[in-house]
């Protein structure tokens, strides 16, 4: 008795109904409106569509709806389309190490069914009718025959109405509805030969065609721009090939969501890769932003393994370290690349001990400084300044703003590496200092307004880079060592950063327990207070790491951020004409290490039009 009473008591193994399975492995599958768009686009991809059209009503919750011109299904597979694993994509486990379709599962179709009313119209080009099918909670309610054109239409409505604890763990309809729109702009970027249209409750987003060039497409899609000014990313080696498009530093956005990489033209979440695109950007990408734009690798099949998760976002990658690398000296180079050949040279600096800044200065026999008189710049110099010298780090990121009604917008007006690298010395006169922080230049019809600290500290964070590389760091030794008790965090920045201190020109020992010895500083830092210095530069060391810095940067960027001319800082005309100079020979000109705008334009045309005069 016992021993039946047992057996009653002990779980039973049987196999799951077939309505129970599918609704299982749509929460795999289908874990949002978005998931569903994605697989129903791709199959449209598959089925060979030139034109895609995507409705989408209530952020998906009330109607997904993706119409193409594919091949269709004939029609006695319509119903077998919505069995589990049924697919026509792959045969045998051989076709899963060489994909050349973006499905391949045969579960995205039953999935979807059975969280939603699923109604498929579909005609095969060699059919003389199309078929309709209807299913609800995957029960199918109705298959017949109805007049149609060529291709598949798919209408997914009530999306999770048979699963009420998954609908309740959405997000909200304006979250959703960014995801939704997220992926419609991902799978127009990566095929990009094929028309597409995207509505949002009743609202076309985007309606591009298909004889766009990636690059509008990227433009227009990304930044809502098809001319939009975009680096272009190339590079081909062994067995991968990398193309793509990518904004400059000021265009790049506050969030992560900009960014789209690509896969054999499948749309992929990759961390390693992502990663080798911020970091191409390096230091001239502001604090805070992130990349924005579109990278395409063509590689093996069976160098990438797709079939990690039922989504198929997440990748597996064989020398996933080499294309991280690859990939992130194709973005540094391009986006740093100069378009002219008459690029600047290299910088050579000259230095002097003693902490005084030293600047590149202008021969004796140039043309004499033509200074304009008061009248001609007087108080107008402060009414230019408020409306377009930046000064804050925001106003800096910001598009510069009208400040009365109907007056033009002039936009953007910061100067790229380019345009920096073009300022022609000859007929560069300087005006003034103003605000304490910002030097007035002029040149033929326009103005340049430059901030000092930025600019000087582009020159020192490029400098103390080449030390690194060549050696060479000057020193200035203080009178009498110093002892600096660290705070244990502390401690540890300084055993990890110090040997690359020590190039730098820091002599610093341990001298006992959490106590350093400080004998030395760089040239750059005699003029500020050696021990807080010293405290700072570790404190910011720390931050630039946790920010996924290199060592080596890091301290170049604290030593530049520390040593450059501070607001307040007074410059005369051969100290700010030698850092104008000096600015014209790094590598990259037109941000500071930080990634803020060193330099911001006025021309002659921009005020006719702001005093109404054009």
């Amino acid at each position: 008795m016992k021993t039946d009473s047992a057996a009653k008591d002990r779980p039973w193994i049987r196999p799951l109904p077939e309505r129970l399975i599918n609704k299982i492995a749509a929460g795999e599958v289908i874990e949002r409106p978005a998931a569903v768009l994605k697989e129903l686009v791709e199959n449209s991809l598959d089925a060979g569509a030139t034109r895609i059209e995507i409705k989408i009503d209530k952020s998906g919750l009330k109607l997904i709806a993706v119409i193409d011109n594919g091949c269709g299904i004939d029609p006695e597979q319509v119903e077998i389309a919505f069995a589990r694993h049924a697919t026509s994509k792959i045969r045998s486990l051989d076709d899963l190490e060489s994909l050349g379709s973006y499905g391949f599962r045969g579960e995205a179709l039953p999935s979807i069914a059975s969280v939603s009313r699923t109604r498929m119209i579909t005609r095969a080009s060699d059919s003389e009718a199309g078929q309709e099918i209807i299913i609800e909670g995957g029960m199918v309610q109705s298959l017949k025959p109805v007049a149609s054109p060529i291709g598949t239409t798919v209408e997914v409505s009530d999306l999770f109405f048979n699963t009420p604890a998954r609908r309740k763990f959405l997000k909200s309809e304006i979250t959703e509805a960014r995801q939704l729109t997220r992926t419609a702009t991902a799978m127009a970027l990566g095929a990009a030969g094929v028309r597409f249209s995207y509505s949002l409750n009743g609202k076309t987003i985007y309606d591009v065609s298909g004889e766009d060039s990636p690059k509008a497409r990227v433009g227009q899609l990304v930044l809502g721009q098809r001319q939009a000014r975009l680096a272009e990313i190339e590079s081909h080696t062994a067995g991968l090939e990398i193309a793509g498009y990518l904004a400059y530093p000021d265009q790049c956005h506050q969030n992560r969501y900009g960014l789209y990489l690509f896969i054999n033209e499948r749309y992929i979440q990759s961390v390693t890769l992502a990663h080798a695109v911020l970091a191409g950007y390096g230091e001239i990408l502001p604090r805070g932003h992130y990349p924005v734009g579109a990278i395409f690798l063509k590689l093996d099949p069976e160098r990438v393994d797709v079939n990690v998760h039922p989504t198929k976002a997440e990748v597996r990658l064989t020398d996933e370290r080499q294309m991280h690398d690859l990939l992130y000296e194709a973005v540094k180079r391009s986006l740093r690349s100069a378009p002219t050949s008459n690029a600047p040279a290299p910088m050579a600096l000259s230095s002097e001990s003693e902490g005084h800044r030293t600047f590149e200065t202008y021969p004796e026999n140039r043309p004499p400084v033509q200074r304009p008189t008061a009248s001609s710049i007087g108080d107008s110099l402060q009414t230019i300044a408020r409306l377009y010298g930046p000064s804050t780090e925001a106003d800096s990121r910001a598009d510069i703003k009208a400040l009365a009604d109907g007056m033009p917008h002039l936009g953007e007006v910061s100067l790229q590496p380019d345009q920096v690298s073009r300022v022609p010395l000859e007929g560069l006169f300087y005006l003034g200092q103003f605000g304490d922080l910002y030097l007035l230049f002029r040149t033929g019809e326009e103005l340049l307004v430059m901030d000092q600290h930025a600019a000087h500290e582009r020159v020192l964070y490029e400098r103390q880079l080449q030390i690194f590389r060549t050696g060479g760091a000057v020193s200035q030794q203080l009178l009498f060592p110093l002892n600096i008790d660290l705070a244990p965090d502390m401690q540890a920045v300084f055993d990890e950063a110090g040997e690359i201190l020590r190039a730098s020109g820091f002599e610093a020992a341990p001298f006992g327990s959490g106590t350093v010895l400080l004998s030395s500083v760089p040239a750059t830092l005699t003029r500020r207070s050696p021990e807080k210095t010293f405290r700072q530069i570790l404190a910011d060391i720390e931050e630039y790491r946790r920010e996924g810095a290199e060592m080596k940067k890091a301290v170049a960027q604290s030593i530049a951020c520390r040593g450059a001319v501070m607001a307040g800082d007074k410059l005369g005309e051969a100290e700010a004409l030698g850092l104008f100079r000096d600015l014209l020979k790094t590598e990259t000109s037109s941000v500071c290490p930080h990634g803020r705008p060193i330099i911001y334009k006025i021309t002659k045309h921009e005020l006719d039009r702001k005093f109404g005069r054009k």
